[in-house]
């Protein structure tokens, strides 16, 4: 199982971070963190990635190959994440 920060469609990161932040109730905190980080000079993928790591929002993906999984479930998971 990997831990990813992923956005959907065409939604910028500050958007994933406020969706997934969000289904938590860490909104603003999340998007502070994320505003902070970009101010700062972080790219914006690797914010996205740190804040939502530090506030335990990332998404739980199975990858191919996990034995735990069947293959076809771990492709779809990296497509679409569980419970979207």
């Amino acid at each position: 199982m990997a831990l990813v920060a992923r956005r959907v469609g065409l939604e910028s990161w500050r958007e994933a971070v406020a969706r997934r932040a969000a289904m938590v109730d860490r909104g603003s905190a999340c998007l502070a963190a994320f505003d902070e980080a970009c101010a700062a000079g972080v790219p914006e993928h690797v914010a996205a990635y740190r804040t939502l790591d530090a506030h335990g929002c990332l998404d739980r993906v199975n990858l191919p190959g996990d034995s735990q999984k069947q293959p076809e479930q771990a492709e779809n998971d990296q497509i679409e994440p569980p419970g979207s």
